[in-house]
């Protein structure tokens, strides 16, 4: 539930120019986005069941899609990090956020954000509590690079 109805970000030009230079920066066309978040999910997938949620986190974050057009990519990506923080019990969340990078801390938090934005579609107490532990684990300063950072998921 969006509390405007008009996305104002479509009418600003710097953010127009951004997405196109993030185009073309891509060099895979939608399809092979598509392709490759679906094989990432088969290995998150089995990486959860055997329990590893740290591989299955890092994996799930490794190369997220970035850019214009590849919303069905980054939807599904969303929803691929969703499902490896819910299946991650509550007492292995320090851990595991410790076990990452802060490259893939910060990457976690552009898709906690994105989660909160979208809270429909995610459980936002879950996404809150993995926010606290993150923001412990790589300070005030991931949050810092999150905002500032043109790459939007």
């Amino acid at each position: 539930m969006a509390h405007r109805k008009l996305a104002i970000d479509g009418f600003d030009e710097e953010q127009q120019q951004i997405a196109q230079q993030m185009q073309i920066l891509s060099t895979k066309s939608d399809h092979e986005v598509a392709s490759l978040v679906d094989q990432k999910a088969s290995v998150v997938r089995a990486a959860i069941t055997r329990g590893n949620s740290v591989e299955a986190l890092e994996k799930a974050l490794s190369e997220p899609p970035y850019g214009h057009g590849l919303e069905a990519a980054q939807s599904a990506n969303a929803l691929l990090v969703a499902e490896v923080l819910m299946a991650t019990r509550t007492q292995e969340v320090n851990n595991v956020v410790t076990g990452l990078s802060e490259d893939c801390r910060d990457v976690l938090l552009k898709y906690i954000y994105h989660g909160l934005a979208h809270p429909a579609d995610f459980n936002c107490g879950v996404l809150l509590s993995w926010h606290e532990r993150v923001v412990e684990a790589g300070g005030l300063g991931s949050i810092v690079r999150v905002m500032a950072d043109r790459k939007t998921i």
